[in-house]
């Protein structure tokens, strides 16, 4: 009469373990994920909702996070950024990375590791209307951290990104000419990084990747 009550208390059980193991963010987009092996990897952060060549893309807590693999291991983790997706660089470049909490910002990130970050952008002129292009500002990391490499991202939608991305274009068209702004020269020549470091210091980054080898490949000489 009572055979099926542990065959239903087991579900429940299982149910529950399942619930109790679910991936918080701050277990997934941490410094000790990266150089981890993919199937570990993917016992804490599940099964990814898609995946792209080397990229596996997951869904944790609502927030989206992508785990680049080589070799069967994890070398670089992305997050997009959003007002309930907030991550804690401190988690992989201690003191370098500003205090959690807080809208990340590219002046806030300068301003705690230092400075340095040089900037590059997918395109600043001519851009067409297919795609939204993004502004980066990529930090390398010294040795204190294992030569992490951060990357900050901006996508030029909102106002302040559109209209830094713009200063720093108009100054680069002043001095070097629009053909070479819509070559992407900027891309690899930083003599107008200061130019970018002040224009986009306010503004606040949507996505972050880091890890090994982050830099886009936007350098066509």
């Amino acid at each position: 009469m009572h055979t099926f009550a542990p065959t239903l208390i087991a579900s429940v059980l299982m149910g529950t373990c399942a619930l109790a193991q679910a991936a918080t963010v701050a277990e997934v987009f941490n410094g000790e994920m990266l150089g981890t092996n993919q199937r570990y990897f993917e016992s804490v952060a599940g099964i990814p909702r898609e995946s792209f060549g080397d990229q596996h893309k997951f869904r944790v807590q609502g927030c989206h996070i992508t785990a680049t693999v080589g070799g069967g291991n994890v070398y670089k983790l992305r997050m997009e950024l959003t007002p309930q997706c907030q991550a804690d660089l401190t988690q992989f470049v201690g003191d370098y990375a500003p205090a959690p909490g807080q809208p990340l910002t590219f002046g806030a990130f300068e301003q705690s590791s230092g400075g340095g970050l040089s900037y590059s952008a997918d395109c600043l002129s001519g851009c067409g209307n297919s795609y939204d292009p993004s502004v980066y500002g990529l930090w390398q990391g010294p040795r204190a951290v294992d030569f992490i490499e951060v990357l900050l991202e901006t996508v030029q939608v909102s106002d302040q990104a559109i209209a830094a991305a713009d200063t720093w274009r108009d100054q680069m068209i002043q001095t070097k000419g629009e053909d070479w702004v819509m070559e992407g020269g900027f891309n690899c020549d930083n003599q107008f990084d200061p130019v970018a470091r002040q224009a986009l210091q306010n503004v606040q980054v949507t996505a972050v990747t880091i890890g090994q080898e982050v830099r886009p490949n936007s350098c066509q000489e």
